[in-house]
């Protein structure tokens, strides 16, 4: 034990002390290395998991907010619907068969009101209206088929109302999910 340590307290002792402690002192930094590599890659992996978890959840809730307001603006097209045809299922009790017989529809309103439904600008007129000078010409159009027409113009455009309203009430929920933290 002594001859050990004589040798040890001598230059070649001290060498190999300090080779033994550099190579122990590289072994554990390597080791440490590892270790935070390990726990940087188990923090990314975590990082990324509950990233995956935020879309998920987030694509659900937006799934929820197109079934809630598909459902809403559905009812309400039926609820349009129903109205729209209960008035044109109506109109003869408003405006009746003798109403019909004593009143006849001039052209001209017909022609305004076709245009108009359809879109496209009145034809051109000959200077003179249908009405000019009492001259008015009559149409076959009742008055009844016009009131009929009218509620089921209307009914249209509620209808084409509300599904715009709910696709912009869509698009408000949908930017709230998406910017919900």
């Amino acid at each position: 034990m002594t001859g050990i340590l004589t040798a040890l307290a001598g230059w070649k002792g001290q060498a190999l002390t300090a080779a033994l402690m550099l190579a122990a002192g590289f072994a554990s930094g390597w080791t440490v290395r590892d270790w935070k590599a390990g726990r940087e890659d188990a923090t990314r992996a975590e990082a990324q998991i509950v990233y995956r978890d935020r879309i998920i959840e987030r694509e659900r809730d937006q799934a929820d907010v197109t079934s809630a307001v598909e459902t809403k603006a559905a009812e309400v097209q039926v609820q349009i619907r129903t109205v729209t045809q209960t008035i044109i299922k109506e109109v003869p009790v408003y405006v009746s068969p003798e109403t019909d017989a004593r009143f006849a529809l001039p052209v001209g309103l017909v022609r305004v009101h076709d245009a108009a439904a359809a879109g496209h600008p009145l034809p051109e007129s000959s200077g003179q209206s249908d009405d000019a000078a009492g001259n008015a010409q009559p149409s076959d159009i009742p008055p009844s088929r016009l009131a009929a027409t009218i509620a089921a113009n209307y009914g249209v455009c509620l209808a084409d109302a509300a599904r715009f309203s709910a696709l912009q009430d869509w698009i408000r929920q949908q930017q709230a999910v998406a910017n919900a933290p």
